[in-house]
């Protein structure tokens, strides 16, 4: 029985004695199964628990090179320093999705692994970067193969459903914790028109009088129509009211019939 797994009486359902020799077997073996897994560096004993709504999509990221650098975790730099060869990884249990974070919080509780920060299962509570750290990130700078590098490895890329879930659950809880003011509202609705605005001219049919706006919108509440009607009448070369021909404006200034 694995001494570090004695004091619970339990024993891994499957061990992968050199994540290394044994990556195709892990990543076949763990197919579309959920559960809570753990690595163990043999070279100096230290463990990382984790958990994955699929385990083969989640522990894959663990021999991509690329993500381990991208999210410098104690884990990851672990692997990326003493190599998938010297690591033992365990399935401690299969079990629904729904029983995911409560059995993971169970053996961190248990087991206190040691490259795990967070000690709770999902969540950033408690986490706190040192001082060193934040003005590591502050200062750091990426070259430009370097983020050519990201934008490679990024391009096309799919989330997995874990990561889907996670970044949905952090985003809800900041999203109530961090409401956003009525001025931080107004100012992003004001960059976005500045940034996605259409700024049109109505000619006057009659007397060639030109009124120039912004926005499709602004030219809508002028006429006391919608933004789409005004569109509507660039689409169709039609004229608004029976009075009003569309123009549009550019970024550069330069006009461009609609």
């Amino acid at each position: 029985m694995n001494k570090l797994l004695k004091n619970i009486d339990l024993e891994p359902i499957k061990t992968y004695s050199n994540a290394g020799l044994l990556k195709k077997e892990i990543l076949q073996e763990n197919k579309h199964l959920s559960g809570v897994y753990r690595w163990i560096n043999e070279e100096t004993g230290d463990t990382y628990v984790g958990s994955g709504i699929d385990l083969t999509k989640r522990i894959r990221s663990y021999y991509q090179v690329l993500e381990l650098e991208r999210n410098p975790r104690h884990i990851n730099r672990a692997i990326l320093k003493y190599g998938h060869d010297k690591f033992k990884l365990e399935i401690l249990e299969y079990c629904d999705k729904d029983k995911l974070i409560e059995r993971e919080q169970f053996y961190l509780d248990q087991l206190n692994p040691s490259y795990n920060i967070l000690k709770q299962a999902y969540c950033l509570k408690g986490f706190k970067h040192s001082a060193e750290t934040i003005e590591k990130l502050k200062e750091r700078e990426f070259s430009q193969e370097h983020r050519d590098n990201l934008s490679k490895a990024n391009k096309g890329r799919e989330f997995s459903e874990e990561t889907l879930i996670k970044l949905s659950e952090s985003l809800t809880k900041y999203c109530k914790e961090h409401p956003l003011t009525p001025e931080a509202l107004e100012n992003i609705k004001q960059k976005t028109t500045e940034r996605e605005g259409v700024p049109v001219i109505l000619i006057n049919q009659k007397t060639g009088e030109e009124i120039e706006f912004s926005t499709q919108t602004e030219a809508g509440k002028f006429l006391g129509i919608s933004r789409q009607a005004v569109k509507n009448a660039y689409d169709r070369d039609s004229i608004l009211g029976k009075l009003y021909k569309v123009k549009r404006l550019n970024k550069n200034n330069k006009d461009n019939i609609i």
